[in-house]
């Protein structure tokens, strides 16, 4: 996968995703509605060529994007 450029929101996502978090759980966290989060992940899937949320937290970690 290759380094992609990510907003501060996706950001976020990737952190609390990484710590386990269901997408509701991210939600409650950030004041945002569920589909928001959806969004962002899509988003994210889409920037790192990811196809599942596993798979998006592990290039978060390789990239040094969080320590989860």
């Amino acid at each position: 996968m290759t380094v992609a450029v990510i907003t501060s929101r996706e950001r976020r996502v990737l952190q609390l995703l990484s710590t386990g978090k269901t997408n509701k759980q991210i939600a409650v966290d950030m004041f945002v509605c569920e589909k928001t989060v959806e969004y962002h992940l899509g988003n994210l899937f889409t920037k790192t060529g990811a196809k599942t949320r596993v798979a998006v937290a592990v290039w978060a970690l390789q990239n040094g994007l969080t320590t989860e």
